[in-house]
């Protein structure tokens, strides 16, 4: 099928489908009465939502913020699957390669679990199968005995290949950094790459996924400043394909002398005005999540306010994804927040919308 756009793909359908999704999306009328809720409460509103049939299914097994936890991300695995599998052509293409941020989520997880000594259970509780391997090929990671048996197995699957150099890093580093770094850096060529720009739609979204490189390559930029770091080789911390931050432009402002000067040379981009007074917070208390909350804020903006404009596009089924990636998150924080006993106010401010 063709779409308006020249391009092969179900466009029409699939932003049809995805506009009945986003109406399930709880309202940000919502949001203070989950902050007044206790944890059993807040299950008990998802079990009334899009999230019933993860709540139902789980609740024999989990309670309370392991419930809430695993209910949320596996009910956004089964709905990113579910517009994966109902596309075609072109938008199957960059969807899948966009949500392969999912599958290098699972085997950074895998990683990280095996590194520290997780138990399976752990590590199972943080996977989200979204993405182009479902939880069978993830629990066979989970199940091998070592950092060095995932790397085996992950040879046999063409597209999380970890290169012989990149593994020698780590070895001689005795660091996960070098294979984080690369599967980082690996997601976004490949999803860059397959954006094509045959259209205009296709030019905005690839623009939204090269400035999530510079959000990403400027909070690695500021914890690089913020623990007083000057590497020898920069560039190696940098995800290359930023909009505004190139490489080059990155290791120029890695050479300030402090995070202060730093954040006064960021006056000149665009971002800087959602970011300017998450900045200063970040002067005052030393915390760099009110500039990251700040940042995530900024894309969303920037993510719906293209999705208006080519409603029969790619757009709004990537600001879809968005939010309710933000969504699950959202209600997640709120559920750890409780468990730790953290007042409404200072929930609210850690919170995306």
């Amino acid at each position: 099928m063709l779409s308006i756009w020249g391009s092969k793909g179900n466009y029409a359908y699939v932003s049809a489908r995805v506009k009945a999704k986003k109406t399930l999306l709880i309202s940000k009328d919502n949001y203070p009465k989950l902050l007044l809720m206790d944890l059993n409460e807040i299950g008990r509103f998802l079990g009334e939502t899009q999230y019933k049939v993860e709540m139902t299914e789980l609740a024999a097994k989990y309670d309370g913020v392991n419930l809430i936890e695993l209910g949320t991300s596996k009910n956004l695995a089964r709905v990113f699957t579910d517009i994966l599998n109902y596309s075609t052509g072109d938008l199957y293409e960059m969807l899948e390669r966009y949500l392969m941020r999912w599958d290098i989520w699972n085997v950074k997880t895998v990683l990280r679990g095996k590194y520290y000594g997780a138990s399976t259970e752990e590590i199972q509780e943080d996977i989200v199968a979204a993405g182009k391997y479902d939880e069978e090929f993830i629990n066979v990671l989970i199940s091998l005995e070592g950092v060095e048996e995932v790397l085996k197995d992950l040879k046999s699957k063409e597209g999380l290949t970890i290169p012989d150099d990149i593994i020698a890093e780590y070895h001689e580093s005795k660091t996960l950094a070098p294979l984080e770094d690369y599967l980082d850096k690996l997601y976004y060529a490949e999803v860059l790459a397959c954006v094509k720009c045959r259209d205009k739609a296709e030019g905005l979204f690839k623009a939204f996924l090269r400035k999530e490189v510079d959000v990403t390559n400027l909070m690695t930029l500021m914890k690089l400043k913020k623990e007083g770091i000057s590497p020898e080789r920069p560039e190696n911390y940098f995800i290359d394909g930023g909009e505004e931050l190139e490489v080059k432009t990155l290791i120029g402002l890695s050479k300030a002398e402090s995070i202060d000067q730093l954040v006064s040379e960021l006056t000149n981009y665009s971002f800087y005005v959602d970011i300017k007074d998450a900045l200063e917070e970040m002067k005052q208390t030393g915390s760099l999540s009110p500039v990251s909350l700040a940042m995530q804020r900024h894309l969303l903006k920037r993510s719906e306010r293209f999705s208006h404009i080519y409603p029969l596009s790619v757009l709004p089924i990537m600001d879809y994804m968005l939010r309710k990636k933000q969504e699950v998150d959202n209600i997640r924080i709120i559920a750890r927040c409780k468990e730790s006993d953290l007042a409404p106010d200072q929930i609210k401010k850690l919170l995306v919308m």
